[in-house]
């Protein structure tokens, strides 16, 4: 099946995939499944300055407070900058948990690339973020989010969600640059 790719606009955010839509026909034909993952990409303009941004994207163990279902997070090494190098999230929902450990590779002010090392629902998942200064007050961010279930049930369920799941994300990752912004500029309050 040849891949589409498709191009939704809210507002301001933009994602493009590389699903098609729930197609039960190919779920039936278990053996002639081929891996095919998927890629959603969010952009978006932050009105918080590009330090800032970067700050809240590359401090994974504060995750936790502010990402919806996320129950834990942690960083386990940084490098010798003081950025992080491997980090974990636990994500639940209802009676499903699963934890995460990832390598990131940090770029101070530009990129943070994340790629899980444990894969018990994945075969791969890759979470690549850029921030580029709009002005000295505003922050360009683009989060591309890259992954296959090792289901192909899930891939194909995954599908009708994964547009509204990276919208929730990147809203809360505004919203607590927004915060972090004003929580370290008085003068905006």
């Amino acid at each position: 099946m040849a891949k589409r790719f498709r191009i939704q606009h809210f507002k301001s955010i933009s994602w493009v995939s590389s699903r098609t839509f729930l197609n039960l026909g190919r779920l039936a034909q278990n053996s002639e499944l081929k891996r095919n993952g998927q890629q959603y990409v969010v952009k978006k303009t932050f009105h918080q300055p590009k330090s800032v941004v970067y700050h809240v994207i590359s401090n994974v163990d504060k995750y936790h407070e502010f990402i919806p279902y996320c129950e834990a997070s942690f960083i386990n090494s940084r490098d010798t900058k003081g950025e992080p190098t491997e980090a974990g999230l636990t994500v639940g929902f209802k009676s499903f948990d699963e934890t995460f450990l990832c390598t990131l590779e940090c770029q101070k002010d530009k990129q943070v690339i994340a790629k899980s090392i444990t894969h018990s629902l994945f075969h791969s998942l890759l979470t690549e973020w850029n921030v580029t200064e709009a002005s000295s007050s505003k922050t360009n961010v683009e989060l591309i989010l890259s992954y296959e279930f090792k289901s192909d049930l899930y891939n194909q369920v995954s599908a009708l969600f994964a547009s509204k799941v990276t919208s929730i994300m990147i809203k809360a990752f505004e919203r607590r640059s927004y915060t972090e912004h004003k929580q370290s500029s008085p003068e905006l309050t």
